[in-house]
């Protein structure tokens, strides 16, 4: 494990450093040669406003001649939204984080008070039918951000994951990419995992088996579950029909049981296959 979070350490630096070198109109070897700082700039209540990139004055001064936006021959102001990356850094995020069912047990534990709200009929009916659907969505994290860490923090889940799955089986290389890909191959794993529609249970089912050796057992209540999500959100609770979806405080209650023991059950798992 330690080796895979080095590497996922060093993989978003070099992430970074990719985004502030064009930033600063250098070449990555360029920025390499360079000495620097990067420090927050925040106002007095915590906001952050961007970030000052601190060159330090033994730099090569034909490379920092050629820095865009360099003030007082020593700094850049780079907004935040420059220098970071949303979907990179909700990628190294799920790699590196490993509380996946305390989180999905934090976005279950308020509910049972919610659904004890007074409402009139229909507003009672549209809380049911959006809890519903955050139910089923916190599992669908839990499942993603379970197999995403696991998968990415193990060698040997990796390399099994690479040879069970058929986007992986199907790929062709030339030479000069193949050398690419073994260097990356983590980065493009963890990649290929995000873009995975994870409500997908006919494909995420025995990916868990097959990589992580893990089955779900009957879970044919979770697929009832999906498609009755699927008229939550794209129909605000109706089906193709028009008719209600029959949602209930007692369904709500039952499929956030369902949903946690089987959690409960997959992290039982994959923490023993870390012991």
């Amino acid at each position: 494990m330690g080796s895979s979070k080095s590497y996922w350490m060093d993989h978003a630096e070099s992430q970074r450093n990719v985004r502030l070198a064009k930033i600063l109109g250098i070449s990555e070897d360029e920025l390499d040669q360079l000495s620097f700082d990067i420090d927050g700039d925040y106002s007095n209540d915590g906001l952050l406003y961007g970030y000052i990139v601190q060159f330090d004055d033994s730099n090569e001064p034909s490379i920092m001649s050629k820095i865009n936006g360099l003030e007082s021959g020593s700094f850049v102001n780079i907004s935040p939204w420059d220098l970071d990356d949303p979907e990179e850094d909700e990628l190294e995020w799920e790699v590196r984080y490993s509380e996946q069912l305390e989180t999905l047990n934090k976005h279950f534990d308020k509910i049972p008070t919610i659904l004890e709200l007074h409402t009139s009929h229909d507003v009672h009916f549209s809380l049911l039918v959006m809890l519903h659907a955050h139910v089923v969505s916190a599992l669908e994290q839990f499942l993603s951000t379970t197999f995403i860490h696991h998968v990415t923090n193990s060698d040997l889940l990796t390399r099994r994951l690479i040879e069970t799955d058929p986007e992986f089986g199907s790929r062709k290389f030339t030479v000069n990419e193949i050398y690419a890909q073994h260097s990356n191959i983590k980065s493009t794993v963890a990649t290929y995992l995000k873009s995975i529609i994870f409500h997908d249970l006919r494909k995420v089912k025995p990916m868990f088996k097959e990589v992580l050796s893990c089955d779900f057992g009957d879970i044919s209540w979770l697929f009832h579950a999906v498609k009755v999500r699927h008229d939550c959100v794209h129909r605000a609770g109706y089906d193709k029909d028009g008719k209600a979806v029959s949602v209930s405080v007692q369904s709500i209650n039952e499929l956030i049981e369902l949903c946690f023991s089987l959690a409960s059950r997959i992290d039982e798992h994959v923490q023993q296959m870390e012991a």
